[in-house]
């Protein structure tokens, strides 16, 4: 997919907000436009995101600057999920998608399970939020069982993430 592809988000359209690390490890806040599952080509899920910047406007007696954006893909490992935020109206493609194993229950998906650890707020305890092999904003490998996500969300401060299929599973 590229920017002029039949299927590309478009960059105008408005998109929730979610955290973006950038390449000097600040974090800024953009809109999510459209995410894209590479994983058959082994890249994993990415996002195209529009980032709010300033320009240089010259006008005929001065030079101001004015509110733009710069629209880029970045590997889902470099966004967070602003917490409360509804992602499901975000645009989804699929390039050489893989085969899925057969759902053993709507309940509980088949598949693998991550663990996403999220930083303590100030004198509060951390979270860890658990992801479906398929969700777009999982931080690490997705290398546990059902069985064994299922216990990491018996544990405090464990819950499912509300924008995959671990949605799915119950609650403890």
């Amino acid at each position: 997919m590229d920017a002029f592809s039949p299927d590309a988000p478009d960059p105008d359209a408005p998109g929730p907000p979610a955290w973006v690390e950038l390449a000097d490890g600040q974090s800024v806040t953009a809109q999510v436009i459209g995410r894209l599952d590479r994983r058959g080509a082994g890249g994993g899920w990415w996002y195209e995101v529009r980032l709010p910047v300033w320009t240089e406007v010259e006008l005929p007696n001065r030079i101001t600057v004015e509110p733009d954006a710069i629209v880029m893909r970045v590997p889902a490992r470099l966004i967070s999920a602003i917490e409360g935020t509804d992602y499901s109206s975000v645009p989804t493609r699929r390039k050489h998608r893989p085969a899925r194993p057969p759902r053993s229950s709507p309940a509980a998906p088949a598949g693998r399970w991550s663990v996403q650890h999220l930083p303590a707020p100030a004198g509060g305890p951390g979270r860890r939020v658990i992801h479906h092999e398929s969700c777009w904003i999982p931080a690490g490998d997705a290398d546990l069982t059902l069985d064994q996500a299922l216990r990491e969300l018996t544990r405090p401060g464990s819950e499912p993430c509300t924008a995959c299929d671990a949605r799915h599973l119950p609650a403890s």
